[in-house]
C-alpha cells in the first residue's frame, strides 16, 4: 500500500525526445495545430473520459499541459502517454519554427521543462493499426470504402481504390501546419468554412505524385487534417500494399504506409 501510494504521487515525468507526431511517431519535430504523443512516467491517473469539442485542458488529475505556458488540449491520458493538440500560436506571430517547452502539471507537482522543436510542417498519416504503419486512413470519396484490400481490415468496409474510376481519395492524418483562415485551439473546423493549409503538400501513390485536389482540416475532428487526391490512372501501380507517400515542409513520410490500388 505504502508502494502504490508512493506512486499515485510520484511527480510527472516527461521523457526526453518524448514529444512526437502521433500519425506516426516521427520525432523530426512536430507542427503548430498537430495531434502530439507525449511519453513519460507518472503523468497522469488513467481516469476514461468522452472526449469533448472543444477539447479541454484538463483531464483527470492532470491540471495542464502547456507548451510555453500556452495549455494545450486533450485527447486521451495515461501514466506513460499524453495524446494532445498542439496549440496553433505555440510561437511567436510571424516566427515559423522554433523550441518550446512542454510542462504537464498535475494535482501532485509539474515536471521538468522539456524542449520540443516545432516546425513549419512534419505530416503523419493515420494508420489503421495506429502504428502509423501498415494500412493507411485513406477513402474513396465518392463510396467512403477504405482503399484496402476487400475484407482486409477488421471493423471497415474496404475495397482498393479504382485507377479507372477517377475518384479522389481522401487521407487521414496530421501535422501539415497552420491553415487559412486561421483557426483557435481546441475546436474542429465544423462552421462551415474551409480551412486550406498555408503549405501545399504532395502525395505519392507507389512513387506516383497523384493530382492535388485539397489539403484542409476535418470538419468533424479536431487537429485532424484531409488530403484530396486523384491518383494518375496511367502510371501508378496496382496492387494491395502499395506505398502511400505525403511530401512537405521537405519531409516524406515512410513508404511502409500503404493503400490497394485496383485498375
Amino acid at each position: 500500500m505504502l508502494v502504490c501510494a508512493s506512486l499515485a504521487h510520484a511527480q510527472p515525468v516527461v521523457g526526453a525526445g518524448g514529444v512526437v507526431n502521433d500519425g506516426n511517431y516521427s520525432a523530426q519535430g512536430v507542427a503548430p495545430g498537430s495531434i502530439v504523443a507525449i511519453f513519460g512516467t507518472n503523468l497522469a491517473t488513467t481516469i476514461p473520459q468522452p472526449e469533448t469539442i472543444p477539447l479541454s485542458t484538463t483531464w483527470s488529475d492532470v491540471t495542464s499541459v502547456t507548451f510555453n505556458d500556452v495549455p494545450a488540449g486533450l485527447f486521451f491520458v495515461s501514466s506513460g502517454q499524453i495524446n494532445a493538440q498542439l496549440p496553433f500560436n505555440v510561437l511567436p506571430s510571424g516566427q515559423e519554427s522554433g523550441t518550446v517547452n512542454i510542462v504537464v502539471t498535475r494535482t501532485n507537482g509539474s515536471s521538468a521543462p522539456q524542449t520540443v522543436t516545432v516546425v513549419p510542417a512534419s505530416p503523419g498519416i493515420f494508420t489503421a493499426n495506429a502504428t502509423g504503419l501498415g494500412q493507411a486512413l485513406a477513402y474513396d470519396n465518392t463510396t467512403s470504402l477504405v482503399a484496402a484490400a476487400a475484407g482486409s481490415v477488421s471493423g471497415l468496409t474496404t475495397a482498393p481504390i479504382s485507377l479507372s474510376s477517377g475518384h479522389a481519395l481522401i487521407i487521414a492524418c496530421t501535422g501539415l501546419g497552420p491553415v487559412t483562415p486561421s483557426i483557435g485551439n481546441y475546436v474542429a473546423a465544423s462552421d462551415g468554412i474551409l480551412r486550406n493549409t498555408v503549405l501545399q503538400p504532395a502525395v505519392l501513390i507507389g512513387g506516383v505524385q497523384a493530382q492535388s485536389v485539397y489539403s484542409v482540416l476535418s470538419p468533424q475532428f479536431v487537429s485532424e487534417y484531409q488530403i484530396g487526391v486523384v491518383p494518375d490512372p496511367t502510371t501508378t501501380p496496382t496492387g494491395n500494399a502499395v506505398p502511400l507517400q505525403i511530401t512537405i515542409n521537405g519531409v516524406t513520410t515512410s513508404a511502409q504506409v500503404t493503400i490497394a490500388v485496383a485498375p
